[in-house]
């Protein structure tokens, strides 16, 4: 299981949209696609009776930016993060790196520096803060999208449940840990409203205590919380 982390700067400035997640998973497929194989692999992955997860999860872009016409405007040194259980995803992308530039939303950016590591756990509770939010949701048998916020209890059950189903597929072996999610606090100003691609979503920063064995922590360190990981949701650091 590992990290890499990407420093880059426009080549003149990056100009991309409020809601650039899924342009950011695109970016994250593209990294990947010099392993051919492995990005269709993870992209077609696919099951007839159950969700199919990709295994990695990745930050927002972190740097200082300004706002013009509703899009945000990036000119100087910027970082972004992918993680994944899955360590043929991050090799794969340092590989793509090593060319020394990469493309961000048809726009080209010079790669300063990147760095792979590997973070383990050793504690069995972990207080974090979401650098991405959770989202948590069902869909119901009229096409109606219920999603689900920190004061349901459901919200959590649908994250320790998704945790499993995560766990049960990445090993294929059964479930057998006990874990526990809370929010410290959950606000109303932790909500966040965001568009993916055609869809509308809701989702929630926070700050949550997760109590699991540390091997589960590290698992879910590198795959996310809630749904969407690969799409850029439910990314975090611990505090």
């Amino acid at each position: 299981m590992k990290t890499v982390k990407i420093t880059f700067k426009p080549v003149q400035t990056l100009v991309i949209p409020f809601g650039h997640f899924s342009m950011l998973q695109g970016l994250a497929y593209s990294l990947m696609s010099v392993d051919e194989q492995l990005a269709l692999e993870i992209h077609d992955r696919n099951f007839p009776n159950r969700k199919a997860f990709k295994f990695f999860c990745f930050s927002d872009l972190e740097g200082r930016y300004s706002i013009r016409s509703k899009q945000l405007v990036f000119e100087d040194i910027i970082s972004w993060e992918i993680r994944s259980a899955d360590d043929r995803i991050i090799n794969a992308v340092e590989q793509s790196l090593m060319g020394g530039m990469m493309e961000v939303y048809r726009q080209p950016c010079m790669i300063l520096s990147y760095e792979v590591s590997e973070k383990h756990f050793f504690a069995e509770e972990m207080t974090v803060q979401m650098k991405t939010p959770i989202v948590v949701y069902n869909t119901l048998p009229s096409g109606y999208v219920r999603y689900y916020n920190p004061f349901e209890q459901e919200f959590y059950d649908m994250l320790i449940r998704n945790i499993k189903n995560k766990w049960e597929m990445f090993f294929d072996e059964p479930f057998a840990e006990s874990v526990s999610i809370e929010c410290d606090c959950p606000s109303d100003d932790d909500k966040c409203v965001t568009h993916y691609k055609k869809s509308i979503i809701n989702a929630w920063y926070g700050t949550y205590h997760i109590k699991a064995p540390s091997h589960l922590l590290e698992f879910i360190y590198y795959t996310g919380i809630g749904s969407k990981n690969s799409a850029g949701f439910g990314t975090f650091m611990e505090v």
